[in-house]
């Protein structure tokens, strides 16, 4: 029984002196960007420079890179999105890609299993191909990078940097056709005025159809209403859209004036700006 005891306080020793922690030279990340209507989900681990040559080196020209270091980057998409106008439907894949002097070229692969970068790709896990000429910056990024930037209602690209090199991909998430259907529908049944409100907000927004914006504005926020001074804003940019520049400045003043006597300094900017707009006309 005591040897049994000793073998274990000399295996639980070695175990607490075996679990040294340290820097990681390839640290993973993970962001998670809702664009549109779509969760978009990135882990990838970024290497750093560290004086090296990159594309055309550590990188090498023409051969299958992780697109990162250690496991390949992941992407996960929610709903089916367009990249570079290439269809992609939902769910997880792995992004490689293949670099050369002027472009890269981004893969978008089936799931697998497999750790690093392959030597040889199977075209029937690639879901879609596409291209970026590389932009020569004019700064060096010393750590792997990619990013989402430029996001809209409807889309964002995607954006890889790296050494003084950068390459962008349109991300188009295919919002308009589901948002027009979905306020369709909703508006259909029995809506309430924030409903009213977001329908109203998205066609201004998105330039579809400014009527059916005043309208249903007016049904979210009505005149008869103690409207807020953010209710007097929106109604102010959806009537100055519209062309009503009278009833714009009545609702932007009135606005202002709420903000100011409730010292909302953020309401009071925004509001300020609409004003000298509307008195410039």
């Amino acid at each position: 029984m005591k040897n049994k005891l000793a073998l274990t306080l000399i295996f639980i020793s070695y175990l607490s002196y075996s679990q040294l922690l340290s820097p990681v030279a390839s640290p993973k990340t993970k962001i998670i960007q809702k664009v549109g209507l779509v969760d978009i989900n990135l882990e990838y681990s970024r290497p750093s420079k560290k004086n090296r040559k990159i594309f055309g080196g550590l990188v090498p020209y023409g051969k299958i890179w992780r697109t990162g270091a250690n496991n390949p980057t992941l992407i996960s998409f929610s709903e089916n999105i367009k990249l570079n106008n290439k269809l992609i439907e939902k769910g997880d894949y792995h992004i490689y890609s293949v670099p050369s002097e002027s472009k890269l070229d981004l893969i978008i692969y089936e799931k697998t299993d497999a750790w690093g970068s392959l030597s040889d790709f199977d075209e029937s896990l690639i879901k879609a191909r596409v291209v970026s000429n590389f932009i020569d910056l004019p700064l060096t990024v010393e750590t792997f990078t990619i990013a989402f930037n430029d996001i809209s209602n409807n889309g964002a690209s995607l954006i890889i940097n790296w050494d003084n090199k950068q390459a962008v991909y349109m991300i188009d998430v295919l919002t308009k056709g589901k948002m027009i259907e979905n306020i369709n529908k909703t508006l259909s049944e029995n809506p309430s005025a924030n409903d009213y409100r977001k329908a109203a907000v998205y066609y201004y927004e998105e330039k579809i159809d400014i009527a059916k914006a005043v309208k249903w504005i007016d049904s979210a926020f009505k005149d008869t209403d103690n409207l807020k001074y953010w209710q007097l804003r929106y109604k102010a940019l959806i009537y100055e859209k519209a062309g009503n520049i009278i009833k714009a400045k009545e609702y932007a003043e009135k606005g202002f004036k709420n903000a100011k006597e409730i010292n909302t300094i953020d309401g009071i900017n925004a509001l300020e700006i609409v004003v000298e707009r509307l008195n410039n006309y």
